[in-house]
Order: C-alpha cells, then sequence, then structure tokens
C-alpha cells in the first residue's frame, strides 16, 4: 500500500529504480528535522508519547497515529501507522511523511543510538521505552 502524499518518481528524471532511494532519504532526513526542531530537551517526552500511542509537537512539528483519524477526515491515511506534519516556517514547504510500524521502529531505533551518544544517561529509560514501543505495535524483529 502506497502511502506517500507526492509522487517522486512522477519526476521526469527520476527513474523507478533511484526513486525508492530518494523518497527513503527525503523521509529520514525529514524525520531526523523533526528531533532537531523539537530539540534533545523533548527525546524522552517524544519516546513516551510513541509508547502511549499519543501524537506530540507544537504548531509546526508534529506527529499523529493513524487512529486520530476517522475514514472520513481527509488527513485519514489507513489503520496503521505514523504521520509527521512540519509546517512553514519550519520548511520552505510544508512536508508530511507517512511511515508504516516497521519503518518507523527502524528509523527510531537509530535516532535513539544518536541521543544516546550524547545522553549514555539515559540508556534505561530509551531502553524500556523501545521495548513498550515494540510490543505496542507488534515490531517482529529478525
Amino acid at each position: 500500500m502506497n502511502q506517500e502524499k507526492y509522487q517522486i518518481s512522477s519526476l521526469p528524471w527520476i527513474n523507478n529504480e533511484g526513486a525508492g532511494s530518494i523518497v527513503e532519504d527525503m523521509k529520514r532526513k525529514l524525520i531526523s528535522y523533526f528531533y532537531e526542531h523539537m530539540g534533545d530537551g523533548k527525546f524522552l517526552r517524544i519516546l513516551r508519547s510513541y509508547a502511549n500511542g499519543e501524537g506530540y509537537g507544537n504548531e509546526y512539528a508534529r506527529f499523529v497515529f493513524a487512529d486520530y483519524y476517522e475514514e472520513w477526515e481527509e488527513d485519514y491515511f489507513g489503520k496503521e501507522g505514523i504521520a509527521y506534519y512540519i509546517d512553514r516556517p519550519a520548511v520552505e514547504e510544508d512536508q508530511e511523511i507517512i511511515l508504516d510500524y516497521p519503518t518507523f521502529y527502524k528509523y527510531l531505533r537509530e535516532d535513539c543510538a544518536r541521543y544516546l551518544k550524547d545522553y549514555p544517561q539515559d540508556k534505561t529509560e530509551v531502553e524500556e521505552q523501545l521495548e513498550r514501543i515494540k510490543e505496542r505495535l507488534n515490531i517482529q524483529e529478525p
């Protein structure tokens, strides 16, 4: 199921083989920007929100889980997933990224590893929240 709000592969200079990696790279950069915009001081609060299945953010950058919207609402994007919204003036043009749970969790683990390099004292809480998120979203790791 393609949940993209933008179609990178429709650009004439990008072939379909490269479109997936370009879209993935764009998503990754925007998710990283979300954390930068929110600041390290909010990282643990964001993790707790993920673990509780609650959206979080401010007027320029936020996320919501799929169950936030009803099927009849314009922004409804399915029964599963997480959507990030990053709006002007935080970015040049409003952005929306929708991730499935496995991709979300993969990115989140990478972001947690980066966070723990600067805040190793938070390792126990980060690991506890990751476990809660994994269970809540029924993530199966190899």
